[in-house]
């Protein structure tokens, strides 16, 4: 039986991470604890043997990329689709900042956080639009192991559409950067397992 396996791993801690920043299209260096959650999956990842290694272009993710691709021996494909959401004029901003700017934004993002755009952001819906063209390539090729790069939030957007996963579920999915999650489809339900160095554990990780 064929067996696909999509392999979604978010960027490892950056520096804006670490200071509760939005990044965004912006971008911020991976910290030492980032390259070490990097480095923590790369036995596992080889155990896997995959056949392709994506990423998304902005340089938190392409480093990350980078750290796997010599001991995976593969090329790094980028792929702008897997860029993360963009959050406009607040990127680099914290929370507390955007709140105290803007208390209007604040609101509106817990009011109704699927539809909230950022001034000369994107949403939930405009993020989905770009990466849902990428999915189906992934869905339609050969089944393969492949390994995707990309962002906390894009990985949402992802999952959804190959998991069919309703607005709600979607929210509270959580990544942390230590974890990724792992989707296997064959003829039956899909697998998901998520992973973090050797320690693997089965569902998907979900805010209360």
């Amino acid at each position: 039986m064929a067996i696909r396996e999509l392999i979604f791993l978010r960027h490892g801690q950056t520096e804006w991470n670490a200071d509760g920043r939005l990044q965004g299209r912006g971008d911020s260096p991976l910290t030492p604890l980032g390259r070490s959650q990097v480095e923590a999956h790369l036995d596992w990842l080889a155990s896997r043997r995959p056949q392709r290694l994506l990423t998304s272009p902005l340089g938190r993710a392409r480093a990350t990329a980078a750290i796997l691709a010599d001991t995976l021996g593969l090329e790094v494909e980028t792929d702008p689709r897997l860029m993360e959401r963009s959050m406009g004029g607040f990127e680099g901003w914290t929370l507390a900042e955007i709140e105290a700017a803007s208390p209007d934004d604040i609101s509106a993002r817990a009011r109704d956080p699927w539809n909230y755009r950022a001034p000369g952001g994107e949403n939930y819906d405009d993020m989905s639009d770009r990466v849902r063209p990428l999915v189906d390539d992934l869905l339609a090729s050969p089944p393969e192991r492949v390994v995707v790069v990309s962002h906390g939030t894009l990985v949402r957007a992802l999952l959804c559409q190959v998991l069919e996963l309703d607005r709600d579920t979607t929210l509270r999915l959580h990544q942390p950067n230590a974890i990724g999650y792992v989707v296997r489809l064959s003829n039956g339900a899909p697998e998901i397992l998520r992973f973090g160095g050797n320690r693997i554990e089965s569902g998907l990780l979900l805010y209360d």
